[in-house]
């Protein structure tokens, strides 16, 4: 829900859940996407980059 509010355009597009864990960096993201075609794990880290 908070995506959406905050970027509507992804609304229902994006969903994602954090949680925090014990280490230096004190979290870790866990993001779900549904992609309209088919992409390689390295297209995927590309778009992200």
């Amino acid at each position: 829900k908070a995506v959406g509010k905050v970027l509507p355009s992804l609304n229902g597009k994006l969903t994602g859940m954090s949680f925090r864990v014990p280490t230096v960096d004190v979290s870790v993201v866990d993001l779900t996407v549904r992609l309209e075609k088919a992409a390689t794990y390295d297209e995927i880290k590309a778009a992200i980059k």
